[in-house]
Order: structure tokens, then sequence, then C-alpha cells
């Protein structure tokens, strides 16, 4: 009744709130919108209920189910509930014994505390808990309507700030496209990681982008990324830098994208000497290495043959060809033993035949893109470069592989649209 009476509540803020109005989309198209991303909500509790029973396993599931140890801490000791949720000091051992052990995924295989990704995501489903009176639907649903306003703060600031012809179609292609809207609805990761891509870019196509409500916004939005998906933020952060960077000071984003790479490179070099977790290439190398045992011991399925990179820059540079390779062409046709991993292989198909056919059309019209939107796209190209490359080396696994691309693949959309927009505003001249 309570999730009846929530999703109610949305949608009343929704219709009655001037915040939710797009120049060119409709209220009647917003709430679509969201009820279609609810519907893949649902579809998703259904594919993990029906066909993938391993409740253990279940991304949807495992983050809600560890929250409910903090839940029932919250009525039988409060003080120790609020020391977890704050993250304040306490005895590790007697939280360890009384709590931690009784969670399946609040610590990952690794001892870098930076890798402890989950932690986050089980205490806001903890106190949500509380709100919902432990319903797992109302925080299903919670956690949709995060990633909705994600992805609706992305499209009102890009409509803004480029003064879009054709928001209607920006509006649905990044609404609508499978894997986006599929790994958006539910207790997962990614809603969090859209919506914080959603008040940067907010904040970025803000006139008063100094003011203190969004600097504290911003470095909230980073720190989500950071504490949720460190390794989106390892690839989002310099595209992050270089944009501002270019904009600030009206540089052409190739040669500020370019110095950018060289001190990254520079930078992975001397922290790769490093001894210990804090080396970048030891996580990535573990982090490779924990899938294909993983993948190994669950016998997945769409798992596929990767060779273990080893902790050093040659092994990583002799790699990166294979990792561009998995990262933005798989799955292959080869690839599919499962019916939802169709969906990323033709994704793939229509978005590469598009963004060909876009390009070809844009030489051929000698059409030059303004400044701030190479600016944009460039970055958001080499956003995707490092973060398809990561992906492609570390997961062997064509499931994980897809979900882990939806960061980039959002960024890929926004390119299409800014190209296709371009090129429609020149042939109408």
């Amino acid at each position: 009744m309570i999730s009846i009476l929530y999703i109610v509540l949305i949608l009343i803020l929704l219709k009655k709130n001037s915040f939710f109005n797009i120049k060119g989309v409709n209220k009647l198209e917003i709430i679509t919108a969201l009820f279609i991303q609810l519907m893949t909500g649902i579809g998703l509790y259904f594919v993990y209920t029906k066909y993938y029973t391993e409740r253990y396993t279940a991304d949807i599931f495992k983050y809600y189910d560890d929250s409910l140890v903090l839940y029932d801490a919250f009525f039988s000791n409060p003080v120790d509930f609020f020391k977890i949720i704050l993250a304040l000091d306490f005895d590790k051992e007697y939280f360890l014994i009384n709590y931690f052990t009784d969670m399946n995924h609040w610590d990952t295989s690794y001892k870098n505390s930076l890798m402890n990704e989950s932690r986050l995501i089980i205490k806001i489903n903890a106190v949500l808990n509380i709100i919902g009176f432990k319903s797992y639907i109302f925080n299903m649903v919670t956690f949709v309507f995060i990633g909705f306003l994600g992805k609706f703060l992305i499209i009102k600031s890009i409509i803004l700030k480029f003064n879009l012809n054709y928001p209607k179609v920006f509006f649905w292609s990044l609404t609508l496209i499978p894997t986006i809207a599929l790994w958006s609805s539910g207790i997962l990761k990614e809603p969090l990681i859209i919506l914080s891509f959603g008040l940067i870019f907010h904040i970025i196509s803000s006139d008063k982008i100094t003011s203190w409500l969004n600097v504290l916004l911003l470095i909230l939005s980073i720190g989500i990324i950071f504490k949720v998906k460190f390794y989106v933020f390892i690839c989002f952060f310099p595209a992050l830098i270089s944009f501002v960077i270019s904009n600030s000071f009206k540089l052409k984003p190739i040669r500020v994208i370019s110095f950018t790479s060289l001190i990254l490179f520079i930078f992975l070099a001397l922290l790769s000497n490093i001894e210990g977790s804090y080396n970048p290439l030891n996580i990535l190398a573990n982090k490779q290495n924990d899938f294909i045992r993983l993948a190994e011991i669950f016998d997945a399925g769409s798992s596929f043959k990767m060779l273990p990179i080893q902790p050093d820059l040659l092994s990583l540079i002799k790699y990166i060809p294979h990792g561009i390779i998995n990262g933005f062409i798989r799955p292959f046709p080869t690839d599919i033993h499962k019916l939802i991993h169709v969906f990323p292989l033709i994704e793939n198909l229509i978005i590469y035949v598009i963004m060909g056919v876009l390009i070809y059309k844009l030489i051929s019209l000698k059409v030059k893109l303004r400044i701030e939107i190479q600016n944009i796209i460039f970055n958001s190209i080499f956003f995707v470069t490092i973060l398809f490359i990561t992906t492609g080396i570390s997961t062997p696994v064509i499931g994980a592989l897809v979900r882990y691309k939806v960061p980039g693949l959002i960024f890929i959309i926004i390119t299409l649209n800014l190209l296709y927009d371009t090129l429609k505003k020149k042939s109408s001249h």
C-alpha cells in the first residue's frame, strides 16, 4: 500500500512541479517515460525471481538483503545503527562479529578500502527500509526514480545548454535504449551514478556554477561516483578536468585531451611503482583475476576467454587492443547464449551505423562544430574510451561487461544527439 501511495506522490510531483518541465517535451511524455522505467524495474525483478533464482548472487537483491541487518539494528541497538550509517569510530571486532559477518557484500574481495563499493548503497537501503517499512518495492521505486531523475537532469541540461531543435529525439533515445533502461531500474549502483552525472550536467549548464549550493552538489556528485564505482571515477575525472579547462580557457579540446592523456600516463607510470593495494595496476589485475575466478566457480554461461593481465605497465599496454575489442565491439554473435544479450548486440550495431552515417554526412557537408559542442563531444569520447578499455580488459563476462559500460553508453547517446542536431540545423539553412 505504501509503495502505491509513494508512486502516486511521485507522479503528482512530476505533474505539478515546474522544475519537471523540458522544452519540447510535454508532461504526459515525461510521466509515460517514468511509467516505462517502473515497468522495466518490475521486468528486472521478474527476471531475477524466475530465471536467476540464486538470491545470493542476484544483483538486485544483494544490497537490500544486507541492509536488513542494519534495519534490525535500528530497533535493537540504534546507537550501533547510527555509528555504522555515519561511519563513526567503533570497535571493528565488535561490529564484525555482531553485524558484518551476517552480510555477504559489506566488504569486497579487495583489501583496498577504495574498492569497498557496496557500503553506501547498503546504508541507503537501510534508511529506506525504515521509511518504507522494509518494503522491497518501496526501495526499488526509489532507485527507479533516482535513475529517472538523473536522466531527466542530463536531458534538460543538454537541451538548454545547446538549444536542441529536436529535444524529443534526445529524450526518447536516452529513455528507451534497453541497456540503460534495464540497469537503471533496480536497487543497483547505476541509478546513483546516473543521478551524479545528471547533477554534474545541471551544475555545468547553470549560470551560477560557483554558487555555494552548486559547489556543494558538485562535490557530492563526484564523491558518490568515487564511493559507488571507483573505476568510473578514475575514467571520468580526467575527462571532467579536461572539459573544465577547455571550457574555462576556450582552448581546443583535442589539445587539452592530449595533454591530459600524457599527464594521466605519467601519473599511472609513477603509481605503478608503488607496492601494495593502492597501485592502480594491482587493482585492475585483482579485479580481472576475481572475475575470471568467479566465472569459473559459477560456470558463467556468458564468459569468454581472457588472458590474465600482469600488474605492470608493459602488460597493460599489450592488452589495450584486447580491451578495445571487448569494450567497444562485444558481444559478438558467437557470445550470445541468452536472450538478454541480444539487445546490446543490436544496440551496438545501430549505434555504430548511426554514428558512421552522421560523421559521413557532417564531413560531406563540411559542417564545422561549435567549440562548446566539440568540447563536450571530444571529452565524452575521451571518457568512453578510457571506460570501455578498462572494462574490456578487466571483465570476462558479457552480462557484467554490458552493465559496466552503461555510464559510457549515456555519453555516446549524448554525442549522437549533438551530432544529429548540428547536422539538422545545417541542413535547414
